[in-house]
């Protein structure tokens, strides 16, 4: 019988969040604040919280649920130290963007640089980082050494995906939005399956097999993303409406808009590239840009990686029921349903 999300994330923050949690406290009071009120631990003042909008913590669930693949069934607590891995990482990155994005709401509360400041912000992240790579130096065994590997390759592919989502230049075509989410999103993702089978010792055949779905379901993920942006309702996404647009950021929609070649697209380039840089009307923009084709190009790019990600799964050598649970990550990260 196939699982439901919510039941197989809550056995990995079951399994996960403990340690996490010990990571965290391990930090200098000060940054040990910021990260507990970003994962939701705690309010503004280091004071418990109830209630507050749980991380989905999706790569520790992949890191955990590719150990099984790989035949470890007994949550070996070396899977366990992965998963604290990628999502130490991940939340770094959190930090980090919504610092650079100007974000100022994560999962409807206001974003630790909001609250804290940006310095505190940044050297928090720094440490999330530094408790990552030393959460997988703590594993003293081969493969753990390989898998902190792909944990820094992990975070260098992160910088340069970034790097190329804040340079204009560098994002002017389909293939470069691509390449820019690979390293930004999906690395982290297949190196979540990679880092959880390298610890449980699966083959080089199962990680590359896991590693190709992941990427797909992350590209979709992205895209995905790009389209809640604009389209999306607040109140499910936990973030302003139009954020990345009235940042006038080359996101998939926009860039497939404006390379449609009709009216609206070029309306839309002609707005996005406007050198006074004044205030614009995001509603209509949206419009336009749904108008040349650009939410529907995103759209049917989102349901092909999907495709592609549970095709590339399908055939993995995957017992089904953990097969069964990693499609399910897939389908509720992409389309927020299973």
């Amino acid at each position: 019988m196939t699982r439901s999300p919510d039941a197989v994330l809550a056995r990995t923050r079951a399994l996960t969040i403990p340690p996490l949690r010990a990571a965290v406290a391990d930090l200098h009071p000060s940054l040990s604040r910021v990260c507990a009120y970003h994962f939701g631990w705690c309010d503004r003042d280091g004071a418990p919280v109830s209630g507050a909008v749980p991380s989905k913590m999706v790569r520790a669930a992949i890191t955990l649920l590719a150990a099984e693949a790989a035949g470890d069934t007994s949550r070996d607590p070396t899977a366990v130290a992965g998963a604290v891995a990628v999502e130490l990482l991940h939340n770094y990155t959190l930090l980090h963007d919504d610092i650079l994005d100007k974000d100022t709401l994560r999962r409807g509360r206001p974003t630790a640089w909001a609250v804290f400041g940006t310095d505190l912000a940044i050297l928090a992240g720094d440490a999330l980082a530094t408790a990552a790579a030393r959460t997988l130096t703590a594993v003293r065994t081969e493969a753990g050494h390989r898998a902190l590997a792909t944990l820094l390759d992990c975070s260098a592919a992160i910088c340069d995906g970034q790097a190329d989502d804040l340079d204009p230049s560098r994002l002017t075509t389909i293939d470069d939005y691509l390449r820019m989410s690979a390293g930004k999103t999906g690395m982290l993702l297949a190196g979540s399956a990679e880092i959880g089978a390298t610890l449980a010792s699966g083959s080089d055949h199962l990680v590359e097999g896991l590693r190709s779905a992941c990427l797909a379901a992350a590209l979709a993920w992205q895209a995905a993303n790009d389209v809640e942006d604009i389209w999306g309702d607040p109140a499910v996404t936990g973030k302003p409406a139009f954020s990345d647009l009235r940042r006038r950021k080359a996101t998939l929609p926009v860039l497939a808009a404006v390379r449609s070649g009709t009216p609206a697209g070029n309306e839309t380039a002609a707005l996005l590239t406007d050198p006074t840089g004044r205030p614009w009307d995001v509603t209509r923009t949206a419009r336009l840009i749904e108008e040349a084709g650009g939410r529907a190009f995103s759209e049917q790019l989102v349901r092909d990686q999907l495709g592609i990600a549970l095709e590339e799964l399908e055939r993995t050598d995957v017992p089904s029921p953990t097969k069964d649970d990693l499609a399910t990550l897939f389908r509720l990260i992409v389309t927020r349903t299973a």
